[in-house]
Order: C-alpha cells, then sequence, then structure tokens
C-alpha cells in the first residue's frame, strides 16, 4: 500500500484525476477568455492567438469532462446531473455551467473556422453574442472548481475565507487568475510565431504577479503544516518557483531585452497551473 505522510492512498477520495480536470477546466476557461477577449476588442490584429485559444479551450475541455465522467464510477448516470440541476448542489450547478461553456466553446469554433466565407458569412453575426456569452460561462468554469473544493467546509484547508471574510471563499479567487494566466500561456505556445505578442506578455506578467500575492495571503492565512512535509516540495519548487518566480524574472528579462521567451515562460506557467491543483487537492486531504 502506498503511503503520504503515514495516509494510506485509499484515504485520497479525490486524487490524480480530479486535480487534473480541474487544472483542465481551468486552462479551458482561460483560454476561451483569451481567444474571445482578443476577437472582441483587437479588430482581427491575432487571428492566431483567437484560433489556438478556442481550440486550447475545446481540446481541454473534453478531455477534462471525460476525465469528471470516469471519475464518477457510473459514467452512464452522467446525463442526470445535466437534465436535474440541483441548486443546492455545487456539483450539479457546476456540471450545468461546464456543460454551458463546452456547448458555447464547440460553437464559437465553429464560427472563428468558418472565417468569412460568403456562404457562411450570415453566420458570423452571432460570433461576437456567443463569445460575450462564452466569457461569462468560461469565469464561471474557472472559478467552479475553486468552489467545488470550497463546498466541503470541514476542510478547513479548502474552505480557508479571502482575507477572513467568511462569505467569500479563497480559492475560487485564487484559481480563476491561476486559470487566466495558464490559459492565456496555453494559447500563447499555440500562438508563438505569430508576431509581436508583448501586450499579452505583460498581462501575463501582471497576472503571475497577481498570483504570487494571493499565493502569499493563502500562506498567511492558513495553518503552517499544510505547507510542510513531502507536498511541500511540489508547492516550493513547482507552484513557486517554476511556475511564478522564475517565469516572471525571465519575461522581465525578455521584455527589456527584446527577447522572444514565450515557448520557456509559457511551459514553466502551465507545468505551474498543473502543480498548484495537485498541491491544493492532496493538501486539502492529508490532514
Amino acid at each position: 500500500m502506498d503511503v503520504i505522510w503515514g495516509v494510506s492512498t485509499n484515504e485520497i477520495a479525490w486524487g490524480g484525476p480530479i486535480a487534473f480536470y480541474l487544472f483542465l477546466a481551468g486552462i479551458a476557461g482561460g483560454a476561451f477568455l483569451t481567444a474571445s477577449l482578443t476577437d472582441l476588442f483587437s479588430k482581427n490584429q491575432y487571428p492566431k492567438v483567437i484560433r489556438s485559444g478556442v481550440l486550447i479551450a475545446i481540446v481541454t475541455i473534453i478531455i477534462g469532462l471525460g476525465l469528471l465522467v470516469v471519475d464518477l464510477g457510473r459514467p452512464l448516470s452522467f446525463w442526470k446531473l445535466l437534465l436535474h440541476v440541483n441548486m443546492g448542489s455545487v456539483m450539479s450547478i457546476g456540471v450545468f455551467i461546464v456543460s454551458g461553456f463546452t456547448a458555447l466553446a464547440v460553437v464559437y469554433g465553429y464560427l472563428i473556422w468558418l472565417g468569412g466565407s460568403a456562404q457562411k458569412r450570415d453566420l458570423q453575426t452571432f460570433r461576437k453574442p456567443v463569445a460575450g456569452l462564452g466569457i461569462l460561462f468560461s469565469i464561471g468554469t474557472a472559478t467552479y472548481t475553486g468552489f467545488l473544493l470550497s463546498a466541503v467546509t470541514t476542510n478547513d484547508f479548502w474552505y480557508t475565507p479571502f482575507l477572513g471574510i467568511t462569505s467569500v471563499p479563497f480559492l475560487p479567487i485564487l484559481f480563476l487568475v491561476s486559470a487566466t494566466s495558464t490559459g492565456l500561456a496555453a494559447t500563447l505556445i499555440g500562438a508563438w510565431n505569430s508576431g509581436d505578442l508583448t501586450a499579452y506578455k505583460k498581462v501575463d506578467m501582471v497576472l503571475i504577479i497577481l498570483e504570487l500575492v494571493l499565493i502569499s495571503i493563502l500562506y498567511l492565512s492558513v495553518h503552517p503544516i499544510f505547507f510542510s512535509g513531502s507536498m511541500a516540495v511540489l508547492f516550493w519548487l513547482g507552484v513557486v518557483g517554476l511556475g511564478l518566480i522564475i517565469p516572471l524574472l525571465i519575461s522581465f528579462y525578455g521584455i527589456t531585452n527584446h527577447k522572444n521567451v514565450v515557448l520557456p515562460v509559457c511551459t514553466m506557467v502551465v507545468i505551474g497551473g498543473l502543480s498548484l491543483r495537485y498541491f491544493v487537492v492532496y493538501t486539502g486531504q492529508l490532514f
């Protein structure tokens, strides 16, 4: 039997598949946000960024939903969650939001790939409304993953309030910022050779700094034991070091010296986002 900190893995109710699902849902939400906001405000200056973001959003959310369905243990019963939305269940509401987001992402992707073809030009009138509605669902998808964990009120780590405000859970805010950052990073990996991406680099630097601030607040808000033991390596090296501080320093270097550091920076940001989900999911169950 595998043991982590003296706790058997049989006692881990939510393991790797759930952590990876939370990560993929965040990537999807952030990638869609990047694509749709670019589409609405860039005046067609970054078509590769838009296509990259939409494709990543569709692929990651479909894979993520597949993991969730399998992890339920009764995959054929998943359709019941779609038809019977329980407003008192975070899981039920979340499945509705994620399913709506998936549908919008697919429709939006279809409209993006149609482009300006003459026979389908009339459909383009729906492109921006779908993008606008999709933004709301993408934010809901990114924050829902945090609400899902925060709903476990008996868990001192997951149920951490934001700045002591008991009505405002911390994880949805952290996951939204992380999802936006990792989704943007994944999108830029797919569009790294599409010209000057300085504006996106600056946005991601702001997001990394904001996430560092949130991580610091989380560290000061919970018992130090959550950041000790074997999972501390994942936190300090994977989340803080590789996922935040090193990409931020390299980004500053790239901006000031006009160097193209998109691929290494964005790859580390994505790895950091995955490390964060694993750290939060497992640490919350180890005590």
